[in-house]
């Protein structure tokens, strides 16, 4: 085969119908992270170049069903429908390997959403006083970002990461009140949670946290330290910081592993 040829068979070339050529490209953009040039009614897709045209009719339910390769199954989803898609049916399961979910696009062109299955993911919920405080705390302490907000629920993102979740004790939704408090911890003895840690790991701005704590007055449970002691070898060779948070929560804090890496 000669140098720079494409494989015998590869599809190449994608030549997408279109409304409304700005639309669309601005839908593709948005929803599968396409480099467009609206202008030109093109697009550069992982593996693929293409084209809009207004010279063919949108396909909704007939011929090929292009599949198309995305992160995160709920996420693309909302975006599809935020940018002028409209998701068809309920998403499948297929071989316990991909979600597999059809949708129309701006134009009405009928596209398939594949998603690879990801493994359970811990989703670690607090019921708290008062969620809005709390995080604006968490924010504070890690740089999180609010990705719900309100007096009742909320949700807190590192990037596009779910890492805490906070529930107003006292708001009972469908499921009832969530825990006994701290209050009956403490009339028992016990610290809130008691047995369990709100463990952050991974944190790469581990000093940027430590002046962060300070500034909220977080109690200290256990100043920064090395885990292992130094000169006890390396394990995981990072930094924590045991603190408690606004309703008596023990949080760690721990830097990246292999962050205090020690050379024999």
């Amino acid at each position: 085969m000669s140098a720079g040829r494409p494989p015998h068979g590869r599809i190449g070339y994608l030549e997408l119908p279109a409304l409304d050529v700005a639309r669309s490209a601005a839908f593709y953009e948005a929803v599968f992270g396409w480099s467009v040039e609206p202008a030109h009614g093109s697009f550069e897709a992982p593996g693929m170049i293409g084209r809009w045209s207004t010279e063919r009719p949108p396909a909704a339910g007939a011929g090929p069903l292009v599949w198309i390769d995305a992160d995160g199954l709920g996420p693309t989803l909302q975006r599809v429908e935020r940018h002028g898609g409209t998701v068809v049916g309920r998403p499948q399961l297929d071989g316990d390997e991909r979600w597999l979910v059809e949708v129309d696009d701006p134009a009405g062109n009928r596209i398939g959403v594949a998603v690879a299955v990801r493994a359970p993911q811990s989703q670690t919920l607090l019921a708290v006083a008062d969620v809005e405080a709390s995080s604006r705390w968490y924010r504070e302490l890690l740089g999180l970002r609010s990705d719900h907000g309100g007096p009742h629920y909320e949700r807190l993102l590192a990037g596009g990461t779910l890492v805490l979740q906070l529930h107003d004790r006292e708001v009972h939704h469908d499921h009832g009140r969530i825990g006994s408090g701290p209050e009956a911890a403490a009339d028992a003895g016990r610290p809130a949670g008691d047995g369990v840690l709100v463990w952050f790991g991974e944190v790469a701005d581990f000093d940027a946290v430590l002046q962060r704590a300070t500034a909220l007055g977080a109690p200290v449970v256990l100043g920064p330290h090395r885990n292992p002691p130094g000169g006890a070898g390396n394990g995981p060779a990072h930094r924590e910081l045991w603190i408690t948070d606004p309703d008596g929560y023990t949080v760690v804090v721990a830097s990246t592993d292999g962050e205090a890496y020690e050379p024999r």
